[in-house]
């Protein structure tokens, strides 16, 4: 059986030769040979010159053309990997791979697909840095809990062990930082529709501070919070999309009226009702893009195909919008307080979206889409 460590590098002239020369040394159970591929990220710094003088058989090294970022880096190792078993490794000297057999050991007894290496469980060494940055990595692994339905303590670590079979099944679309949030998801989906395991080992952290080269900030953070709500897709993920996607609707839908009220100044009965008839539809055009390209990032077959939804999705629409209206109405005639029937409304309104959206056309596009990666 063969292991295949992956290591994105970019501008890590000052550890990439040691680096390389522990994991090659680091040791591993029996009959279990190693691949070492290295993807310099386009570096800037040397990185470049010193794998050129590096050869080793057991040594694949990669050049990107252009820098791209983590994501887009471990994409490419993995495409370029033949072990059975597959690791991430950062090319700096955070993470230590002596740890490698207690990693390997979930997946090598056969009791775990994949194995997070977690810097907030067990007994081992930890340096001492940055308070904020402990909350953020906390705060970003409990809201990718939440929506992925897994129970982590450690979503932003490094150190992720695959089996091959499992990573196959994913595409990874993040290009930078964002592939953590991102896997993590999609693992999480696998989970729940392939029942694979997942399992956590408590490893040791020696973290670095930015003058000694880290790299990730908060605009990654940003990232990383819109990958979590982009790429997971549990029912409490679908509902959290569904509640966004709506207050965006309904600003759309006001911001509409505010315009045609402003452009025309509309007098009789009639033409108000036309500007709202319109602010409706517009309103329904927005919410079919947004679901459609943002949330589930659906590509259509066809024009017809497209339409199709289109029409189910302004049905769907209309008719929890009919429906609320006859509630209003109801309640009204029994003297109802108006803010308590217009919450009622839009409450009744919003659930009848969602199972609509969720059961009629945009899970099942999902779905659609994983079978076609």
């Amino acid at each position: 059986m063969k292991i295949s460590i992956v290591i994105p590098v970019y501008n890590e002239a000052n550890t990439i030769a040691r680096i390389i020369d522990i994991v090659k040394n680091a040791p591993l159970p029996e009959n279990l040979n190693r691949e070492i591929v290295v993807v310099n990220d386009c570096s800037t710094d040397g990185t470049k010159a010193i794998l050129e003088k590096l050869n080793q058989p057991e040594l694949k090294i990669i050049h990107h053309q252009k820098n791209q970022g983590k994501g887009a880096a471990l994409r490419t190792g993995f495409q370029n990997c033949s072990g059975e078993i597959v690791i991430i490794q950062d090319a700096d000297l955070e993470y230590n791979p002596n740890e490698y057999p207690q990693l390997l050991e979930p997946i090598l007894k056969e009791e775990a697909d994949v194995v997070y290496g977690s810097r907030f469980i067990g007994s081992k060494p930890h340096r001492i840095l940055y308070f904020w940055h402990s909350i953020g990595n906390k705060l970003l692994t409990l809201c990718s809990n939440m929506l992925s339905d897994l129970n982590l303590t450690d979503m932003e670590t490094c150190y992720k062990v695959f089996k091959k079979l499992i990573l196959d099944q994913i595409s990874i679309e993040e290009n930078r930082f964002g592939f953590e949030p991102e896997v993590t998801a999609k693992i999480a989906h696998l989970a729940r529709e392939k029942n694979i395991t997942i399992y956590e080992v408590g490893i040791s952290y020696h973290g670095r501070t930015y003058k000694e080269g880290k790299k990730i900030g908060l605009k990654d953070a940003v990232r990383a919070f819109w990958c979590i709500l982009k790429y997971n897709d549990s029912g409490l993920a679908r509902a959290t999309k569904y509640i966004l996607n709506g207050t965006l609707i309904a600003i759309s839908q006001f911001a509409t009226i505010i315009i045609l009220v402003q452009l025309f100044h509309p007098q009789s009965n009639l033409m108000q009702n036309v500007a709202y008839a319109i602010s409706i539809e517009v309103s329904i055009i927005v919410g079919f893009l947004l679901h459609s390209f943002i949330t589930w990032r659906h590509k259509y077959r066809s024009g017809g195909d497209f339409f199709k939804k289109a029409m189910i999705f302004h049905l769907i629409t209309s008719f929890s919008f009919i429906i609320r209206q006859v509630i209003f109405y109801i309640f009204s005639t029994m003297n109802m307080n108006y803010l308590i029937n217009t919450l009622i409304g839009i409450g009744i309104a919003m659930i009848l979206n969602f199972v609509g959206y969720d059961r009629l056309i945009f899970n099942k596009l999902l779905n659609d889409n994983r079978r076609n990666q």
